[in-house]
Order: C-alpha cells, then structure tokens, then sequence
C-alpha cells in the first residue's frame, strides 16, 4: 500500500466525520486487483476491460460504525469511478454474517442501486457479485 501511495497511485477514498477519518474504501479498475480478475469462485466476466471497475474493500473505524457510513462511501466510490471513465463497477459482499464485512453487505449494495450478477455461477459461499453500469 505504501508503494502505491509513493507511486501517486490512487488506492481508495477516505471518509470523514467532522473532519476526521472515518472510513476507507478501495476502488480501481479490477485489472489492478489480480486475486479478483483470477478467482476460481466468484463469476468474472472480461477480466481484461479496463473500463469494469471493483470496489475491493470497505472499512469502517471503530467508533463510526452502524452510523450509516458505507452507504455514502460506496456512492463516493462509484462517483470516483464513473468520473475516471468506468462503464461498470462491480463489488463483491457478503450476503449474510458472519462473513467479512471488510467487503460490504449486501444490502447496502443493493441500496447504491447494484445488481446481483452471475450468483448462479458462483463457488464462493458467503460473497455475491453485484454489478452498477454507469
């Protein structure tokens, strides 16, 4: 992460509550994510198209959380992506806990105005891929 940031590379968007950090959301083209575009599990379709971005990760500070703060952080992030030329966004939650949270719920997905895609091609159990085309 620390290359990256060195690099100038963008590696997320931060939220922030009364001016402090709040939260963090990892958002990119899925081409930089290797483990994503290369899952046995999860249904990825054109694992080249630079214009798919992804929503790799979400964190939310201890202290801030069950405050509603994913929610504006996934529309942050699909602003972030829409405005850096993406089609598409995907996110891969989990659907239910226990899971890692660290990737979302669904719900709140589903909230932003994500889609469920490609769930009947799936092996991972407890993530699901949604999908936002912009």
């Amino acid at each position: 992460m620390e290359g990256f940031v060195r690099a100038g590379e963008p590696v997320g968007l931060i939220g922030y509550v009364d001016e402090r950090p709040a939260a963090w959301c990892a958002v990119a083209p899925r081409t930089e994510y290797y483990a994503i575009v290369h899952s046995r599990a999860l249904p990825i379709d054109e694992p080249d198209d630079e214009s798919i971005w992804a929503i790799n990760c979400l964190f939310v500070k201890s202290g801030y959380r069950g405050r509603g703060t994913t929610l504006p952080m996934v529309e942050a992030a699909v602003e972030y992506a829409r405005s850096s030329g993406a089609r598409m966004v995907e996110a891969y939650p989990v659907k239910t806990l226990p899971g890692d949270p660290g990737r979302g719920m669904l719900s709140t997905f589903l909230a932003a105005g994500f889609t469920v895609y490609g769930e009947e091609r799936t092996q991972a159990k407890r993530n699901v891929v949604v999908r936002r085309t912009l």
